[in-house]
């Protein structure tokens, strides 16, 4: 592809007339576009696994502003489509508030801004390929903004199954291993490890982080309910257990930070994806453990282990019915009063007590030894 280093692609006109790009900007471009869900993933996965080079040493200015507008206007398309839109009522200031988005936060939660490294990320995914790259290109966590995190968790997200060895190989890079919302969306993707451990939630439940994850809630509780579904599917068990225990170490630090800065409208995914599972009839723990196949490791210890981890979800629902006895227990000159009767109505709407004994006989009923 060297010939076309120099080829300049005209791109759509503008009022201040056509913007002329390179060709290894216009495929960059695409690539952007395939990972916010504006491009198809067939014509992308091409793209993403030629390399290219030898790269340009910078991009042009015309390239960065259409960068800037098609990932700061593609974010948001994406936020308001996910749930901005909704009417729903979430805390600000300590205090309910209901509306859209735009209508419940004043502006400043609601900038996004963008560092340099999606950018950086985009150069490298269009001249490396991603899956077999020698090169060290990652982006400290603690430098990511919060549209930086968000974008970033969408790539993973649209390479997954068009690209599920470059969606491995971006998981041991830390903008992905240390993201937050990596770790909401697809936590099994940083199963390998014997002890799991989650990113810090409590920056995520501020700012422009709390504003994404109103967001996110009807997406968030999708995926969860989509995981949880998928367990009763796994064969090995090994995997299970992983799979379980990543994800229970991400809800306990979760719901735990929540708590913390007393955000539990921010937690609805949790209640949520407990409801449509568990509020649906009678369950046993085979809706999580039957495509175990064989007997499993020799050790009935070990089997036990697997299928509890499997029960997560369930597992979490204890920790929510506690907040609602909590919610319960605060009176009306308390300062967390309003945030407690929020709570409350989230709980009620969720038939939260019928969720909560279900969830505990299905737990009681992997303990051999219960009484």
């Amino acid at each position: 592809m060297n010939d076309d280093v120099d080829e300049l692609v005209p791109l759509q006109p503008e009022s201040t007339g056509p913007k002329v790009v390179s060709r290894f900007e216009f495929n960059l471009l695409r690539i952007l576009k395939f990972l916010l869900g504006q491009f198809p993933a067939e014509q992308a996965q091409g793209l993403i696994q030629t390399r290219y080079t030898p790269p340009p040493p910078c991009l042009s200015a015309n390239c960065v502003h259409l960068v800037k507008d098609i990932l700061g206007k593609g974010i948001v398309q994406y936020l308001v489509r996910s749930g901005g839109w909704r009417r729903d009522q979430f805390l600000f200031e300590a205090e309910p508030k209901r509306g859209r988005v735009w209508e419940r936060l004043p502006l400043v939660p609601r900038q996004l801004v963008f560092s340099r490294h999606p950018l950086a990320f985009l150069m490298w995914m269009t001249a490396e390929k991603p899956a077999e790259s020698k090169d060290g290109w990652d982006a400290p966590a603690n430098e990511l903004t919060a549209g930086d995190e968000l974008f970033f968790a969408l790539a993973q997200e649209s390479l997954r199954v068009p690209l599920p060895d470059v969606t491995l190989a971006l998981a041991s890079r830390s903008a992905f291993r240390g993201n937050p919302l990596c770790w909401l969306f697809t936590p099994g993707d940083y199963a390998r490890s014997e002890r799991p451990e989650p990113p810090n939630f409590a920056p995520s439940l501020k700012g422009t982080r709390a504003a994404i994850l109103e967001c996110l809630q009807s997406v968030l509780s999708q995926r969860w309910v989509r995981m949880e579904r998928a367990k009763g599917q796994v064969g090995d068990w090994r995997f299970l257990r992983q799979q379980g225990e990543v994800e229970e170490a991400t809800l306990t630090r979760f719901l735990a930070a929540a708590n913390e800065v007393k955000r539990p409208d921010l937690a609805r995914f949790v209640l949520q994806t407990a409801s449509s599972i568990l509020g649906g009839g009678e369950l046993s723990a085979a809706f999580w453990t039957g495509g175990l196949q064989g007997s499993g490791p020799p050790r009935l210890a070990d089997r036990l282990q697997a299928q509890r981890a499997a029960l997560a979800v369930p597992r979490q629902v204890m920790t929510l019915q506690q907040w609602d006895r909590h919610a319960r227990s605060v009176g009306y000159f308390d300062d967390d009063y309003p945030a407690s009767q929020l709570w409350k109505a989230d709980w009620e709407a969720a038939r939260g007590d019928e969720i909560a004994a279900q969830a505990r006989r299905v737990l009681e009923s992997l303990e051999p030894l219960r009484t």
